[in-house]
């Protein structure tokens, strides 16, 4: 991007020194390659103002409910306990172990553009946003847009991906409308809901 960048410099450098009209046969190049340098620049923009994880961690900032708390099922990502109302099947937080955490459940969820990090009761938590409008300064509070996580991060997938195959994958053997004990017609023997709705790795 900055060899390309320099390229751009240099084609602007050179019109402004000519001081005259270009040839007609040189008018389209000019604009392709005008519009190409604009594109490049703007994502370039982008990049730069996206510090890297740790850096892009907003220290002592805390996001608000604000109506914009994000309820939504994060017990298939691993959260078992610190659910609003001790339900995880639907809730905008949970007790996580890391920070890490809330970074790659927030990156995961569709509907997230914010996470945060905090203390509730003793216990580190983490909680998920639709915006920031509840933003406000907090003493020990972390907080993070979507794109703030780890290095290498990918979509999570919710419970465990060995149990799922071709016609068998959480949404249609976990989702909470099959009650506690997810779909009877997905289990077996060797596959079973506690095995299966819930991933490998606690977050």
């Amino acid at each position: 991007a900055q060899a390309i960048l320099a390229l751009c410099r240099v084609w602007q450098l050179q019109q402004e020194s000519i001081g005259r009209p270009p040839p007609p046969q040189q008018i389209a190049a000019m604009v392709r390659f005008s519009g190409a340098c604009v594109a490049v620049v703007s994502a370039f923009a982008v990049f730069a103002d996206a510090a890297e994880w740790p850096a892009c961690q907003e220290q002592n900032t805390v996001i608000r409910n604000a109506g914009q708390a994000l309820f939504t099922n994060l017990q298939g990502y691993g959260a078992t306990i610190g659910c609003f109302l001790d339900d995880c099947m639907s809730s905008d937080k949970f007790v996580a172990s890391e920070i890490e955490s809330c970074a790659k459940v927030c990156f995961s969820l569709p509907e997230c553009t914010h996470w945060v990090w905090g203390t509730e009761e003793g216990e580190q938590k983490c909680w998920f946003r639709t915006g920031d409008s509840g933003r406000e300064a907090g003493e020990g509070w972390v907080s993070g847009q979507k794109g703030c996580h780890p290095p290498g991060t990918k979509v999570m997938v919710m419970g465990n991906e060995e149990c799922w195959a071709e016609g068998f994958g959480y949404p249609n053997c976990c989702d909470a409308k099959f009650g506690p004990n997810g779909n009877a017609q997905c289990w077996d023997g060797v596959y079973n809901y506690d095995r299966c709705c819930f991933p490998k790795e606690e977050l």
